[in-house]
């Protein structure tokens, strides 16, 4: 990678982000499926009805506006004790986009009926990709803010190598533009790295920041954890910048954090009686006995799998462990996260790309590998699984559907020939029920896998590794 580019990182990264992820979408029909046209549904009865309730929006069929006609409710919304049908989805990701919706609408209802038709779209579906749009820029924004601030602690190539590589595989390729509240974790967990990597951060840096990570909760109630996990990194991190502000500063910073999460399990318990929300009202969604196969699974299930999908992942522990100190603190809002979406019933996300739920946690991922890199050894084993990688994440460029699983099998892999199959073969099912003991080898391999490339790559000095650990390079 040339010098040139080398100092730039915000903008190679972020403007490689968009344009590949926006030809992507080119290469498929644009669909609302999903809960996605559930939370625009919530956006529109909030931007038109200025309410939550959606019992007249589904029954107008306002899914036809948002691009997907004749959509029902089903599990999405359900009857309070008030007799009000009320979306069973936390409300932040919905709210959020009421200002990108009032902008998209009016464009998306002034365009020709019958242009719209030869790309395959109507109006609805024009809306519905306008917004996602505006997810994908914000989202390539970030990520070129992320690489630009890992660049002030390494060489400006490796953050941009790493943050490409966390970008432009799944599951961030396809959560990138898709409206889920994963893309709005990504978004914020950018921030906090980019906060705790910055020498001097402002109170300008810090007000929206605190904001943002006390309303997350909203976008979904599993962030709860990881937000007081990243606080404590933000604590930690800059110990001074705390004891250097006004008491009345404090106070409102912690005003800023708590008040958007005491708010919202107020209203939860007002509205639905219960603090966990609507889906909690018959079941508690949480088992300690599957917390096993749901850690294994978010990792190496053959179809829902990290590394199912993105097989340069397996190195991951490796620059963990190279990484050292600098990427201690960062496993704190990894485990905040990763703990109890493991022991969640449906720790795959539902019918969605692989690895969904992990979306938020990859910045941190990205600090990791960009450290790790420093080693000269781990980098040509990281440049060497990036080619893979490109070939993966090229076929899913071209055929973005394979990135969703069907029946038994990963269509992506299956489409990858024999390699591909035989790779497939190798990764074990723990979706219906299946043993976990074969997931367990597998886990054990790879970790014997990159203690062997830890041990290799730290068997004598590395004097590239030690000059770049003390000679940040600028952006």
């Amino acid at each position: 990678m040339t010098e040139r580019f080398a100092r730039r990182p915000a903008l190679v990264v972020g403007l490689t982000m968009f344009v590949v992820v926006w030809t992507l979408t080119t290469h498929g029909k644009y669909s609302a499926s999903g809960d996605e046209p559930h939370y625009l549904m919530v956006t529109r009865s909030v931007y038109v009805d200025h309410d939550i309730d959606v019992a007249n929006n589904y029954a107008a069929n306002d899914g036809r506006l948002i691009g997907h006609d004749g959509l029902e409710a089903g599990a999405h919304a359900r009857m309070n004790a008030t007799q009000r049908l009320l979306p069973v989805h936390d409300l932040g990701v919905s709210i959020a986009l009421v200002l990108v919706y009032a902008i998209a609408e009016p464009i998306a209802a002034g365009m020709s009926e019958s242009l719209l038709k030869r790309f395959r779209m109507t109006r609805g579906l024009f809306l519905y990709s306008l917004i996602t749009m505006v997810l994908l820029a914000a989202t390539s924004a970030a990520c070129g803010l992320l690489a630009r601030s890992l660049a002030r602690t390494t060489a400006g190539s490796r953050a941009i190598v790493a943050t490409l590589l966390v970008g432009l595989s799944p599951p961030l390729l396809l959560h990138s533009y898709l409206i889920f509240p994963e893309a709005f974790g990504f978004i914020v967990m950018c921030a906090v790295v980019c906060w705790s990597l910055n020498a001097r951060p402002s109170m300008n840096m810090t007000w929206p920041l605190v904001a943002a990570l006390g309303a997350l909760p909203w976008c979904h109630r599993k962030y709860s954890f990881l937000v007081f996990a990243c606080l404590v990194v933000m604590l930690i991190r800059h110990p001074r910048f705390w004891r250097e502000r006004t008491a009345g500063e404090r106070a409102l910073l912690a005003l800023l954090f708590l008040a958007p999460q005491l708010a919202m399990h107020a209203w939860t318990l007002s509205t639905w009686g219960t603090l966990g929300g609507p889906q909690m009202l018959d079941a508690l969604p949480f088992t300690v006995s599957g917390a096993p196969r749901g850690f294994l699974g978010m990792l190496f299930d053959r179809q829902y799998g990290l590394m199912a999908v993105a097989p340069w992942y397996i190195f991951l522990p490796a620059a963990w462990i190279l990484a050292g100190k600098r990427a201690v603190l960062y496993l704190l809002p990894v485990v905040a996260l990763y703990a109890p979406m493991a022991a969640f019933v449906v720790w795959w996300g539902g019918f969605s790309t692989a690895a969904r739920y992990l979306v938020p946690l990859l910045p941190f991922c990205a600090a990791a590998v960009a450290w790790g890199l420093e080693n000269r050894l781990f980098r040509r084993i990281v440049y060497s699984a990036a080619g893979v990688q490109a070939i993966v994440t090229a076929y899913a460029w071209q055929h973005p559907r394979t990135l969703w699983p069907t029946g038994l099998t990963n269509p992506l892999l299956d489409a990858l020939g024999p390699i591909g199959r035989a790779y497939e073969a190798r990764l074990p099912p723990l979706t219906n029920g299946e043993p976990i003991l074969p997931a367990m080898i597998v886990a054990a391999v790879v970790m014997a896998l990159n203690l062997l490339v830890v041990f290799a790559a730290t068997r004598k000095p590395d004097a590239t590794a030690l000059k770049t650990a003390v000679t940040p390079h600028g952006v």
